[in-house]
């Protein structure tokens, strides 16, 4: 399977429901999400991507934008707007147009609304030059271009090649649970663990956040307060940076609150090393702490350590899982970041498993966006592993998004090499802490 019919293939199974009606393997959908996020207008602040602040242009190169957002559908106009030896790349194929003509007939017949470019960063040195923008609507930046400049003999600059990225940078907004419940009808699904970003306030990838122990806290409580308002259906984590010397004292309010199910914890937003021993010991407290007050922990293992895999595992499995051996500890993103998943890391628990470690009593494994992505060869190994832990620790989850839980199950459901049986029995688990 290439990476496009991966992407098609949840889209074709959509269809082939839609035309059907009657296969049943089109109308499972999972009984509970147990890996999803909410955020606040704070929280979102420091989520996403920061897109570059528009730039001034010389009037030339203005006039240039003007002209091809005046005629973003007329390839005939837009053919006096490159050079005759002009190139764009496309990403529906993966290779180069090139020419005038043919560049203009592709560009004219891209776009379905019209747009503009807003230029971030030019350059002009003689006569040539370089411009990087965002293709922009009113609503948003939806891609992004790198543009190589030429003036011609006629005094006047055109592009002499283009190089297009989609969709735009990631701006985050809030994220409340009215959005989330709508989502969540899309895709079928009735419950969903509400995991907190309030980690991102204590995270050494953003540095120097004002009123930090507050805002981690005011996080936590919003997340709370969105749950609750729809209850049966949702549940709360809360989530803190365990490395910070505020943590332990967060826990203990979250947990005595009774407004929380448990307690998410990103080892790779928080740095955590496991192949430190000071933090494997800081972390070994946090986990005796929630498992005395029977706080379930979600754990997102994947760190940017380069040589994550096996050897953090083992840490995880050997020192961190014994001091929580009462309550459920689920590993996000089946061992790895997403999309996708990393099996060396995985393969430790796994064969724990298999060989009966009975420090994997309460061990459940979420697969948020591990499919997404993914060629064949990786899905055939991520079934494999699922049969291996056993589908019954297996637990449906979704991500932020986008994409969302309705997409996040089509194409794990349509990617995975699964039997309709498997599926349903994922679709059908619930984790313990609901």
């Amino acid at each position: 399977m290439n990476r496009l019919l991966a992407v098609l293939a949840p889209l074709l199974f959509a269809v082939a429901c839609a035309s059907s009606g009657a296969a049943p393997s089109c109308s499972v959908a999972p009984a509970a999400d147990h890996h999803q996020h909410l955020l606040s207008a704070e929280a979102a602040k420091l989520g996403g991507e920061h897109p570059l602040a528009a730039v001034d242009v010389p009037p030339a190169i203005a006039q240039l934008l003007a002209d091809r957002a005046a005629h973003w559908n007329d390839k005939k106009a837009l053919q006096d707007l490159f050079t005759e030896d002009s190139v764009v790349y496309t990403l529906d194929d993966h290779n180069w147009i090139k020419g005038r003509a043919d560049v203009a007939d592709f560009l004219g017949g891209r776009f379905a609304r019209p747009y503009t470019v807003t230029p971030v960063a030019v350059h002009l040195d003689g006569a040539t030059g370089y411009l990087a923008g965002y293709f922009t609507r009113p609503e948003k930046y939806f891609g992004e271009v790198q543009m190589s400049l030429r003036k011609g003999g006629d005094g006047k600059w055109r592009i002499a090649a283009e190089s297009p990225v989609f969709p735009g940078p990631t701006v985050r907004t809030e994220y409340n649970a009215d959005q989330l419940i709508e989502n969540l009808d899309a895709a079928g699904i009735r419950r969903a663990a509400v995991l907190s970003a309030a980690y991102w306030f204590g995270s050494p990838f953003h540095e120097n956040v004002e009123n930090e122990l507050e805002k981690v806290r005011a996080e936590n409580d919003w997340n709370a307060e969105q749950a609750a308002r729809y209850p049966g259906r949702l549940i709360a984590f809360m989530s803190v940076n365990p490395l910070k010397d505020y943590a332990l004292g967060e826990l203990e309010r979250c947990a005595k609150s009774g407004r929380f199910k448990g307690v998410k914890l990103h080892f790779g937003n928080s740095q955590i090393d496991l192949k430190n021993p000071q933090h494997v010991a800081t972390m070994k407290e946090f986990f005796r702490a929630a498992n005395r007050l029977r706080m379930p922990i979600v754990a997102h293992l994947w760190t940017i350590d380069p040589t994550y895999g096996a050897e953090h595992s083992r840490v995880f499995l050997e020192q961190l899982l014994p001091e929580a051996p009462d309550i459920v500890v689920q590993i996000a993103h089946f061992a790895g970041g997403g999309p996708g998943y990393t099996d060396s890391a995985l393969a430790v628990f796994a064969d724990a498993i298999q060989k009966g470690d009975p420090r994997t009593k309460n061990l459940y494994f979420d697969v948020a966006t591990v499919a997404d992505e993914q060629p064949e060869d990786e899905l055939k190994r991520f079934a494999a592993r699922i049969r291996q832990v056993g589908v019954k620790r297996v637990l449906y989850g979704s991500d932020l998004g986008p994409p969302y839980a309705r997409q996040e199950w089509l194409t794990f459901r349509t990617t995975v090499p699964l039997t309709d049986e498997e599926m349903r029995t994922i679709a059908a688990n619930v984790a313990p802490y609901f």
